[in-house]
Parts: C-alpha cells; structure tokens; sequence
C-alpha cells in the first residue's frame, strides 16, 4: 500500500490555491497533476470530478476536502495537495469554508486500495494538530515532512 508521501511531490502541492469556487480549486489542482505529468487529460479528470461532486460534496467538514475519482483514464493513483488558507465555499457537510484540498484520483479497478487510502488520509485529518501544521507549513517540503511524521506516528 503507497503511503501519502508516496504519492505526493513537491510539484504536486499548490500552498496558495488562486481559486476562489470548487470547481475553480478543481480545476487547479487538476492542472497540476497535468504539468507535473502524472495524469493525460486533464478535462477528463475535472469533467469526472465534477460529476462526482454532483453526487454528494467531498467536503467533510472542519475545512477539508478529499475529492477523489476512480477513473479509467488512470494509469496509477495519484495525489495532490491544494491550501486556501482564508477558504473557499465547497458545499462541505458542516457548510464551513475548506481550506485543505487533498484530490486523488486512482484507476477503476483498484477500489479498496483507494478506500483505504481515503481512510487513513480522513483519519489523519481529524487531527486538529496535523491540520494546524498542514495551514502553518511554509514550503512544500514542509508538507511532505508533516504527512511523513505522521504516517510513522501510525506506523
């Protein structure tokens, strides 16, 4: 099973999304993978994130959102990490602003790696303390080194 900080880079982390709406914020971070080269056809992927969007808001409330696609157009699942530190309105359950976006999307035919994935990421992030860091971090590779210490804290 990949960790977070397997499938996350440095060119993948965006700490000041321009984005003011989701679909906007979406389509930022979608971009990204794109010129990071880990996905193909980035109007494929928004256009799927969008319709999943449709069935119920990835926003999960105290300020986070894990959008996430199983797609056939995905090779790998891959994953990044978007930070709008005054918020964005994503229609999260608790109709709080999101200020943490972590978008995954993963091929179709690996439903429980994802799951599980979804699972230990939404674990983490019931941490107020890891979310603080997460807002407070300052580069990229400060990002990285927090999801790494906490996935060891895991273990």
């Amino acid at each position: 099973m990949n960790t977070l900080t397997d499938l996350l880079e440095e060119s993948t982390i965006k700490l000041e999304l321009e984005a003011r709406k989701k679909h906007d914020a979406l389509r930022e971070l979608v971009e990204l993978l794109h010129s990071a080269g880990k996905i193909g056809d980035p109007e494929a992927a928004l256009s799927g994130l969008i319709e999943r969007e449709k069935l119920t808001s990835t926003g999960i409330g105290s300020g986070i959102a894990i959008p996430h696609l199983l797609s056939p157009d995905a090779d790998e699942t891959v994953m990044a990490f978007g930070r709008k530190r005054e918020g964005l309105r994503f229609d999260a359950i608790d109709n709080q602003p999101v200020t943490l976006i972590f978008l995954i999307l993963g091929p179709k035919h690996q439903e429980f790696a994802h799951l599980r994935l979804l699972s230990r990421l939404s674990r983490l992030l019931h941490d107020e303390s890891f979310r603080a860091a997460l807002l407070d971090a300052e580069t990229p590779a400060e990002i990285l080194q927090i999801l790494r210490r906490e996935e060891e804290k895991e273990g």
